[in-house]
């Protein structure tokens, strides 16, 4: 399976999102930011997921037409 760059991008960002919670700890920022930041996090993780889901969904949707394309030859 291949990833758009978008997809890409997105994993790209949630990386850094991740890194900065990481810093953010090793810094002793208070939990109040801390939390705030995982909640971004976890936006992003579920907004990636549903991307994923429609990428899929959207694949197999056009295989199950060529599917019944070909069937009907």
């Amino acid at each position: 399976m291949e990833y758009s760059k978008r997809i890409q991008n997105r994993v790209s960002r949630i990386e850094g999102q991740v890194g900065g919670i990481k810093k953010m700890i090793k810094g002793n920022t208070s939990e109040d930011k801390v939390m705030i930041q995982l909640q971004a996090v976890i936006s992003s993780l579920e907004s990636l997921k549903l991307e994923l889901v429609k990428k899929q969904m959207k694949e197999s949707l056009i295989e199950d037409i060529r599917k019944s394309l070909s069937v009907s030859d």
